[in-house]
């Protein structure tokens, strides 16, 4: 072997030997706790410490839960989700936030008392959000639905805490198929108390929670002695369609409204059994698209043109954004369930 030769193989050992020297730091880097320094001042001074309870999440499955203590407001926030970047504005906490994401359905809309602000959020487009980016980004705590958390993306939520860094994930944002976990109105409006909690805007979240109650209990009391109207919340998810009954979200509101939501124990459904059912008022869900011309596509399925629903005009569009990990939206979701199935109130 030359000398030339030589050189240029001791040259190469050592490149790969600086290589691995620095991907055993980086990977020691995202096994150690990551220390947080969150500076406060002002009012945040008086932060007093405080329990949250909230989701543990393995592999997109919800699998227990757990309390973590917040001893300071969390600074570092990454916030991953359209409805849950406005539920901070709606709070008035966005400004904690240095990175939003999008989970990028081009029709979402904020509603009108929250628009200025939302507008003003800079989502981050391009970011890939996995554990070495998080670790980057020294969060201190991280707002997001479940699916994220996978091991080929954010790992599980029992990772993150283990390092010092805060989760805090919707309890309704389980599989639209999954009937593992009853989802309720409850869990949806305690994921805006929660925030209020760790936020210290306790005030402004109960009146935010309220506000949907109240509704819920004003169209009660409208549609008082109309009978009963049968409810089919549907989606198309490639080949299926999924039936959202009264184990979640969207079904349980439609219930409290005064509905009846059949029950779809597998989660999806045939155009046979819609048949069966007969429902007296069908919402179409859309994700990522215009809920409408989803709403239509049923309207024109000739399978379907016996139902009364059709027949009656009683067949809505709604985005799943307001019936799926909804948190803001939860109290325009109300709206638009009490208005389709109450159409003449």
């Amino acid at each position: 072997m030359g000398d030339a030769m030589k050189k240029s193989l001791l040259k190469a050992l050592a490149v790969a030997a600086v290589a691995v020297g620095v991907l055993q730091l980086y990977t020691t880097r995202i096994m150690q706790p990551i220390s947080i320094a969150a500076p406060l001042s002002g009012a945040e001074e008086c932060y007093k410490p405080r329990l949250v309870k909230n989701v543990i999440v393995k592999n997109y499955n919800a699998v227990g839960e757990a309390e973590s203590l917040y001893t300071h407001m969390p600074q570092r926030v990454v916030a991953v989700g359209e409805q849950i970047n406005e539920t901070l504005v709606a709070l008035g906490v966005a400004d904690k936030v240095i990175c939003a994401v999008r989970y990028g359905n081009p029709y979402y809309t904020p509603e009108p008392q929250y628009a200025a602000g939302y507008n003003k959020i800079h989502f981050e487009n391009f970011v890939v959000l996995n554990a070495e980016s998080l670790v980057a980004m020294r969060a201190d705590l991280i707002v997001s639905g479940q699916s994220l958390f996978t091991d080929k993306r954010l790992k599980s939520t029992e990772f993150w805490n283990e390092r010092g860094v805060h989760t805090y994930l919707p309890p309704n944002a389980n599989s639209p198929t999954s009937r593992k976990h009853k989802e309720s109105l409850e869990d949806e409006l305690g994921f805006i108390l929660g925030l209020g909690t760790i936020f210290d805007r306790e005030e402004r979240a109960k009146a935010i929670v309220q506000e949907m109650y109240d509704t819920i209990a004003y169209y009660k009391k409208a549609s008082a002695g109309q009978p009963r109207p049968k409810v089919m919340i549907l989606e198309e998810l490639g080949k299926n369609l999924v039936s959202y009954d009264e184990t979640k979200l969207a079904g349980d509101i439609c219930t409290r409204l005064g509905a009846y939501v059949p029950p779809s124990p597998l989660g999806t459904i045939s155009l046979e059994a819609i048949i069966d059912e007969d429902p007296d008022v069908i919402f179409v869900v859309k994700s990522g698209g215009d809920p409408e011309a989803a709403a239509e596509h049923f309207r024109r399925n000739p399978a379907l043109g016996s139902l009364k629903a059709i027949k009656n005009k009683q067949v809505y569009g709604i985005a799943l954004n307001y019936t799926y990990n909804s948190a803001i939206k939860t109290g325009e979701g109300i709206k638009k369930f009490a208005q389709g199935i109450y159409h003449k109130l």
